[in-house]
């Protein structure tokens, strides 16, 4: 399925949002029930949802973080294979300041990581390179988030 990224905003409807969430210097992973393998909070927009309020929502539900600072990074579009449509997504930072307690979802745990963990649901080279990409972007921002 090929993949285009977009600058945060170009797109107008998203359909997901992943949010790459990191604590006191450590990366946040979900440990994912059924799939046995850890990802990122992240999830479907739902009707009348903003894509921000979708972020704010999944990192709860699948974190029990309330206590963060969200920043978009960058949109993408899926085109599916039969090219007869497509998912976009909208893909955040979140600078969490406190960790809370996970609520029941189809997350057991959330653990902290230096780099990808070994049982990554995704492609986890693709996975590598998105962290140097988002770390050579908070360093450009800042102080800023």
């Amino acid at each position: 399925m090929p993949k285009t990224e977009y600058p945060a905003g170009s797109l107008e409807k998203i359909d997901f949002v992943v949010i790459f969430s990191r604590y006191q210097g450590k990366w946040i992973y979900c440990w994912h029930k059924r799939r046995e393998s850890f990802e990122h909070p992240g999830g479907h927009v739902e009707p009348q949802e903003t894509a921000m309020e979708a972020a704010k929502r999944e990192l709860y539900e699948e974190t029990g973080i309330t206590d963060a600072r969200l920043l978009p990074l960058w949109d993408y579009e899926y085109i599916w294979e039969n090219g007869q449509g497509s998912n976009t997504g909208r893909v955040y930072y979140a600078r969490v300041d406190a960790l809370g307690q996970l609520p029941e979802s189809e997350m057991e745990r959330i653990e902290l990581f230096d780099s990808v963990p070994e049982h990554y649901t995704y492609d986890r080279a693709e996975e590598i390179c998105d962290l140097e990409r988002i770390e050579r972007m908070l360093q450009a921002y800042g102080d800023i988030i």
